[in-house]
């Protein structure tokens, strides 16, 4: 029975054809063959077969390296670079994520050897969170991390340990464990690590902390705080204590239990299972109306170090309360003005109903210091000035509309005066001197509606005065501290010397950053000579400039204190073309200075010196001659 590949053949081939074709497979190295090929086929076509078949071979070729290169590679790195295949030690960390602060709590962290390596030395350091007790008897090392020797895994093997302790906090803090499980591999000698972590949430506290205080306070105006702390659970808390975190501008006047230290920590000791207390302080806040103030209690655990560990708080805000009825002060439309002796001052007060309810008979009060003010120069617009109070008021009958002050009304009254043209002081403590001025609202009957909140308000004001500065230049050739020579009038060819004198006199507030300065010119001679000697005064040869800087002059100078001084001296030589003039011996002096008190930058203008000296000189003895 014909074969299938030879029922194939005679399907291929014609008769007679196949053993032909077939016997020729069989023979293609016979030498009659391989001339047939050379003859039947173009050398050129036969050369392009063979290359693509080589160029086929060389792409199987690379492929085929290639991929023994990777494979190389993969062995390579699984054996060499990954001896120890350290994920088949395989670790768990279990434990609550709900938990009460102070109870105690469990953790167990499992280990098992899926290798075919026995581990040697292993360990298990477990860190607690921060503020965390591990359990009495645990080997704890530094801080809360405690540690357990696990000893020797053998391949299969699986051990386990559990970690005992309490974690604190306050309600909904998130807090973390950690475990690390170290071991040394059989046939190695460095440690390897696996890490595990766990978080869980605290969802209670075993004491309860409430702070009692009003939601609005008035401004300085003294009120009790109320703290009441509670154990809850039945176990007994040692060193415990309340710790209270003030803000800006309270003022703690009293406490019941007194504090321990800096009127803000209490000392509890010992609180028993479902035990309490409560602390009474008393104190006052301060702010502006409407600011947003927080005070902030808690009560813990003072633990090893003196560390503060917390198990419950509370955090309170309070308004420093708008008063019903709103005041509000500008002069010369500023709230800080500083005006010159003898400035008119223009008052405005602005009034307002803060609230949503109108408010009947309002009334609003004003003074103001008449030590430095002219009171004879008031004017009052709308109102009227009582002398028996010094007060000046403004009621319905000037301003109708304060009959009844609609809800979020608002308006404004005014009033003028001057201020004394000279403040002369009498003693060292006439310095810094301020115009304060009150203004007051009030309401004479307040709705029932507003009860319990400020009615009245008031605000103040200062004006500055600036201080009275007096920059004095005189010119002498006799009669002053130097002495000078030479012939007056000046002579043609013969050297006179001439003194300047720069006096600076104060009132009422301290005078820095003083400047003064002139310049000599190139024909006129600077001496050197100084009085008082060693005083601040330079001069420049280049620029001919004289300068002089004085500390400060305080205030009273010139009054209560010797004037500030300084003098310096001259020379000229004239010459024939300078007969019948007169010669500049300085430039006009500038002075720049600045008011300590009030800021207030202050300029002052010298006029020129020449031979005349100021006029101090007779006739004409100021005038060169021959």
């Amino acid at each position: 029975m014909p074969t299938p590949l030879e029922e194939f053949e005679k399907k291929l081939y014609k008769r007679g054809e196949g053993e032909t074709k077939k016997r020729r497979g069989y023979e293609v190295y016979k030498e009659e063959d391989v001339k047939i090929v050379k003859e039947g086929w173009d050398e050129g076509a036969m050369r392009q077969m063979t290359s693509r078949v080589r160029k086929k071979d060389l792409k199987i070729l690379l492929f085929l390296l290639a991929f023994s290169a990777a494979v190389a590679w993969g062995y390579y790195w699984y054996v060499a670079e990954e001896p120890f295949r350290t994920r088949d030690v395989v670790g768990e960390l279990a434990g609550p994520d709900r938990v009460t602060a102070g109870d105690e709590i469990s953790f167990a962290v499992t280990y098992r050897n899926n290798t075919d390596a026995v581990l040697r030395e292993a360990q298990l350091f477990f860190m607690w969170p921060e503020g965390a007790l591990p359990a009495q008897g645990a080997s704890a090392g530094a801080g809360s991390t405690v540690t357990a020797d696990i000893g020797t895994l053998l391949p299969g093997q699986e051990k386990s340990a559990t970690f005992k302790g309490r974690a604190y906090g306050s309600k909904d803090d998130v807090k973390e464990v950690q475990a690390i499980f170290r071991y040394v591999p059989e046939g190695f000698t460095s440690a390897f690590e696996d890490k595990q972590t766990f978080s869980f949430t605290i969802v209670s506290t075993p004491f309860a902390l409430s702070v009692d205080i009003p939601a609005q306070v008035v401004s300085e105006k003294e009120l009790e705080v109320t703290i009441e702390y509670q154990n809850q659970s039945d176990a007994r808390f040692d060193r415990m204590r309340v710790r209270v975190t003030y803000p800006a501008g309270f003022q703690f006047v009293s406490a019941d239990p007194p504090p321990a230290a800096e009127n803000a920590l209490w000392e509890l000791g010992a609180v028993e299972g479902r035990a309490g207390g409560k602390i009474a302080l008393k104190g006052s806040f301060s702010g502006v109306q409407g600011e947003t103030k927080s005070l902030f209690a808690e009560i813990g655990r003072l633990e090893s170090g003196d560390e503060f560990v917390q198990y419950a708080s509370e955090s309170v805000s309070l308004t420093i309360a708008s008063s019903a009825l709103f005041v509000f002060q500008t002069v010369n439309d500023s709230r800080d003005f500083a005006a010159h002796p003898g400035a008119s001052l223009q008052y405005k007060i602005r009034y307002r109903n803060t609230t949503n309810v109108q408010i009947p008979n309002v009334v609003i009060l004003a003074q103001i210091d008449e030590a430095y003010v002219d009171i004879r120069s008031l004017n009052v617009q709308w109102g009227s000035f009582d002398g028996r109070t010094n007060s000046l008021i403004w009621n319905s009958v000037g301003v109708p509309d304060l009959a009844i002050l609609d809800p979020k009304e608002e308006g404004q009254v005014s009033f003028t005066l001057n201020l004394k043209p000279v403040f002369l002081p009498k003693s060292f403590s006439d310095k810094n001197l301020t115009v304060a001025s009150t203004a007051k609202i009030t309401s004479s009957v307040p709705p029932d509606s507003l009860s319990g909140l400020p009615i009245e308000s008031g605000d103040t004001l200062e004006v500055k005065i600036n201080t009275q500065f007096s920059f004095n230049e005189k010119a002498y050739f006799a009669g002053g501290p130097l002495q000078n020579s030479g012939p007056i009038p000046p002579r043609v060819g013969q050297r006179t010397t001439f003194a300047v004198s720069w006096q600076l006199s104060n009132t009422s507030n301290d005078v820095g950053d003083i400047e003064v300065q002139a310049v000599i010119p190139p024909n006129v001679e600077w001496t050197g000579a100084v009085d008082p000697p060693g005083a601040p005064i330079s001069f420049d040869q280049n620029t001919g400039m004289v300068m002089w800087k004085p500390e400060k002059v305080f205030a009273g100078a010139g009054i209560l204190l010797p004037a500030a001084r300084v003098d310096f001296q001259v020379a000229f030589t004239p010459a024939l073309v300078h007969v019948g003039q007169m010669v500049n011996l300085t430039s006009g002096a500038t002075l720049k200075a600045a008011d300590t008190f009030t800021g207030l930058k202050i300029e002052r203008q010298a006029p020129a010196v020449n031979s005349d000296l100021l006029n101090s000189l007779k006739g004409e003895e100021g005038r060169i001659t021959q």
